[in-house]
């Protein structure tokens, strides 16, 4: 199994207010910085509420997510180690 994936992850949380949907958008890469295509992303709020989608060609993929609550992310690619992270509620950041 190779290393774990490296994943940049891009979380933008709009403020309900606004009536605007947050995101959580992300690029899937190998060790190597290869894009890695076909990876299955997951994201969990802190409801439980889970979504998902497969990465593209350029290993890029954008979720919709539960606006509120922390959130677990978690990526799988077949042939390598699984990848999760924790996000706390109602953060913009950018992640590497």
């Amino acid at each position: 199994m190779r290393t774990a994936l490296v994943f940049a992850l891009f979380l933008s949380l709009a403020t309900p207010a606004l009536g605007a949907q947050a995101a959580v958008s992300g690029i899937v890469k190998d060790e190597a910085g290869g894009a890695v295509s076909g990876a299955v992303v997951q994201v969990t709020g802190s409801s439980g509420l889970a979504q998902q989608t497969v990465s593209g060609p350029d290993g890029r993929f954008t979720l919709a997510m539960p606006p509120t609550g922390d959130l677990t992310l978690i990526v799988r690619a077949g042939g390598f180690a699984e990848w999760t992270q924790s996000v706390p509620a109602n953060r913009n950041s950018s992640r590497g």
